[in-house]
């Protein structure tokens, strides 16, 4: 699944992980300056132990919660973890605890003259004295703070994740339910808007799979009912004596029965149930095939560019229909002979007429106001040439030259 970075989700999702890095950070930084404050408060406290020390002044020392150790400053150098490193001592932690150790000044170079053995070092040093911090670093309450936060973040983030999901869901069922699958269901349990929305285009969903299924079984209905008078007619007409009547009357028989099941056809493929089966065909076999529909013969239009032995990539009957219909209506409202016209871009099929009018050019919707009520008809077979045209990839445009109304579809090769 691809990550849409226009998505609400995506969004959200990027904001809390930068809020939740964010405050991580400042803790981060916050509790390294607290250490790094410790340290200095520690070091400050040994200093002043060092000068007290050689007095014995326990209160002081218990004041500065500073006291000597009993820890050997070779196990302390050895094992313990350096925090800071002065001239002639240094501080570390050993064991969860902070040391201070006094080295001695190092030897003097070879050259130099042994102190006098009257010198007396100064009271505060001792060798390698080692002090001990007995105050206790916690830092608990910071990090009590900040689990806390996270915490809450991470809560509210799932919380309102939760909430939006539905709207990620709904995305989804509307684009399945363009693609012609109205069989969905969206789930959703909340009380808040996006909940209602999804609760009321569960119901949309409800309302036009009865409707498809109510439309459905009244069209099969029609046409069985049609069905069975069309074959009682067939059947009359083959007990006819022969004639030059019966054979035109048998004719119009089997044609009626054959435009039963483009309906049929028509009918699976407005409702979105009709997969193309698409195949190299002539375009001239496809041409001969809608004059069959019309009941027309081929001299009923001129034809022109025939030569050019155009193959397309089309599926046959659907294909067919969407020429019938263009041509039908190039026959019925055309005042001369209609022309089709074969070229390596498009189909063109043009008649002489009036203009059609601007609210009427719209073949993407089957019924409007424009159409209702007009001796014209509803549109209903331009509204299928577009979307039959439309589901092959190809373009249907129409243009008005000359007295000349113009239809032409462009087509592309795969």
């Amino acid at each position: 699944m691809s990550i849409n970075k226009h998505s609400v989700l995506t969004i959200i999702s990027l904001f809390f992980l930068f809020i939740f890095t964010l405050i991580n950070a400042l803790f981060w930084v916050a509790l390294e300056y607290t250490q790094k404050r410790h340290e200095e408060e520690q070091l400050r406290r040994f200093f002043l132990a060092e000068r007290v020390i050689h007095e014995r002044d326990e209160t002081t020392l218990k004041h500065l919660m500073i006291r000597p150790s009993s820890m050997s400053s070779a196990t302390l150098l050895e094992k313990g973890e350096v925090i800071l490193e002065l001239p002639f001592a240094k501080m570390l932690k050993y064991g969860g605890k902070s040391f201070f150790i006094h080295l001695p000044p190092p030897r003097p170079p070879f050259g130099f003259k042994e102190p006098h053995p009257d010198f007396i070092p100064p009271p505060n040093f001792r060798g390698s004295e080692v002090l001990e911090d007995i105050s206790e670093q916690d830092f608990f309450l910071l990090w009590a703070v900040v689990a806390g936060i996270d915490t809450l973040i991470l809560i509210f983030f799932a919380y309102l994740f939760r909430k939006l999901l539905p709207l990620y869901r709904l995305k989804n069922a509307i684009r399945m339910f363009k693609e012609g699958d109205i069989s969905l269901d969206a789930p959703s349990n909340g009380k808040d808007e996006i909940s209602e929305v999804t609760k009321e285009f569960n119901l949309v969903l409800e309302k036009i799979a009865s409707m498809r299924e109510a439309r459905s079984l009244f069209l099969r209905n029609v046409l069985h009912e049609l069905k069975t008078p069309i074959m009682k007619g067939s059947l009359t007409c083959e007990s006819l004596e022969p004639s030059h009547e019966q054979e035109r009357l048998g004719r119009i028989f089997v044609r009626m029965n054959y435009l039963l099941d483009e309906f049929a056809k028509i009918e699976r493929f407005s409702s979105g149930a009709w997969s193309l089966s698409r195949v190299e065909y002539r375009f001239v076999d496809i041409l001969d095939h809608a004059y069959d529909l019309l009941l027309c013969e081929r001299d009923t239009f001129t034809l022109k560019g025939e030569e050019s032995g155009l193959i397309i990539w089309v599926d046959f009957e659907l294909f067919a229909i969407a020429i019938k219909n263009l041509l039908d209506n190039a026959l019925r409202y055309g005042k001369e002979k209609p022309t089709v016209v074969i070229s390596v871009a498009s189909i063109e099929i043009y008649s002489l007429g009036d203009e059609i009018p601007e609210a009427k050019r719209d073949f993407s919707k089957p019924f409007n106001r424009a159409y209702e009520g007009s001796s014209a008809g509803l549109g209903l077979g331009l509204y299928l040439t577009n979307s039959i045209v439309q589901k092959h990839g190809f373009t249907l445009k129409y243009f008005y030259q000359n007295g000349l109304n113009c239809f032409e579809i462009f087509y592309n090769f795969k």
